[in-house]
């Protein structure tokens, strides 16, 4: 049988072990050589210094906002160009969605729809049956959809997965 005083031992003796790597010297291994650039062929210009100041308002702005726009040509990079002389096409414009569904309630009024439909008042609205949102009239409500009936077809609104994130 196994004293308590060998319990204290082993446990001295892991504990020495675990400071004497805790303080020995680490070996780095080196890195491996980065292979050799490239040069440009013999005749070609050299880029242009860049200063790192100019990309200050890039990084400051925010790449997510709702306000930012697309820009007006594309940038494509160097290897991927098909045509040096052709001149960049304009982006598209997105269309503006119709309207996003928050949420679906059902009381003894019967059933209510969360949309953000109207641009002009910020968050989302309170909407029914037979109500008109963005040039549509609401049709149906379910559990996770609403129906919008419109002249160029119906529109079905549904609500986000709850796992999206958003």
């Amino acid at each position: 049988m196994i004293g308590p005083r060998a319990f204290y031992l082993a446990a001295a003796a892991f504990a020495a072990g675990g400071a004497a790597l805790r303080l020995a010297p680490v070996a780095v291994p080196a890195a491996p050589a980065a292979p050799a650039i490239a040069t440009a062929a013999p005749g070609a210009r050299e880029a242009p210094a860049v200063e790192p100041k100019q990309f200050a308002p890039i990084v400051a702005m925010n790449a997510f906002a709702a306000s930012r726009t697309a820009p007006a040509t594309r940038w494509v990079p160097e290897g991927l160009r098909r045509d040096t002389q052709a001149v960049a096409r304009p982006a598209r414009k997105r269309a503006e969605p119709v309207a996003r569904l928050f949420g679906i309630t059902r009381g003894p009024g019967g059933a209510v729809a969360l949309i953000d439909a109207d641009p002009s008042v910020p968050g989302a609205e309170v909407y029914r049956v037979g109500d008109e949102v963005r040039g549509g009239r609401i049709t149906t409500i379910g559990d996770s959809t609403v129906v919008l009936t419109r002249p160029s077809g119906p529109l079905v609104l549904r609500l986000p997965d709850a796992g999206d994130g958003r």
